[in-house]
């Protein structure tokens, strides 16, 4: 009677904790983890040095990971609004990021939250001088759409500086539907903009330090 019992219950159980192992939610990923056990971002982001399009999926293929997980699901990557970029020659130029922090120091720098020099100056890895954070980065979860280490707009315009918009805009990013009209270009936005008082933080990322009327007018 017991032996009969174990060996119901023990097929039970097994099927119990395999379902209970589907449906638990995956652990968020952590760079900060996987980075302590290759010597680069290249060693799985392999397709890094020898992209050309901005539509290349760069992230790791099964194959990278299956020296250590027996399952791997990797999704797709997050749709940008970058329609060129070419990474193997920034891969090339290798670490940018005194040249980023050259930039800071000398106020060039176009966005209103730069990194601080003394943050670059401790950058290592040269992925790491544009997708900042990354080292840190202990909980990217699976199928969330985030932009978080993504470069920075202002991080390109360190070197791509000639800005024209809209046309200086096309050069790398695909027109939305709606143009390249920020949202909060409201209408309250066209009436105020002009007033002296009026907050202009941001502006520069797209219009540049010496943006005038007439760029738009």
């Amino acid at each position: 009677m017991a032996n009969h019992l174990l060996k119901t219950l023990i097929p039970l159980l097994i099927l119990t904790g395999a379902a209970a192992a589907l449906s638990a939610p995956r652990r968020p990923f952590s760079h900060k983890y996987h980075l302590k056990q290759v010597a680069s971002c290249e060693n799985c982001h392999r397709d890094a040095t020898s992209s050309t399009k901005a539509a290349d999926n760069l992230l790791p293929d099964n194959m990278a990971c299956v020296t250590c997980h027996d399952e791997v699901e990797i999704g797709e990557p997050n749709k940008t609004g970058v329609d060129k970029f070419n990474h193997s020659i920034h891969v090339q130029m290798g670490n940018i990021a005194a040249v980023i922090s050259a930039a800071v120091k000398a106020k060039t720098y176009l966005g209103d939250h730069p990194p601080s020099p003394e943050f670059l100056a401790q950058v290592k890895d040269p992925c790491t001088a544009c997708h900042r954070g990354i080292p840190e980065s202990e909980n990217v979860t699976h199928g969330q759409k985030t932009a978080v280490h993504f470069p920075q707009m202002a991080d390109c315009l360190v070197c791509h500086g000639r800005i024209n918009p809209p046309d200086s805009c096309l050069k790398c990013h695909v027109e939305p539907a709606q143009g390249f009209r920020p949202a909060s270009h409201t209408q309250e936005f066209v009436d105020k903009h002009g007033d002296r008082d009026f907050p202009r933080q941001g502006c520069t990322v797209c219009h540049g330090r010496k943006f005038t009327c007439k760029g738009c007018h």
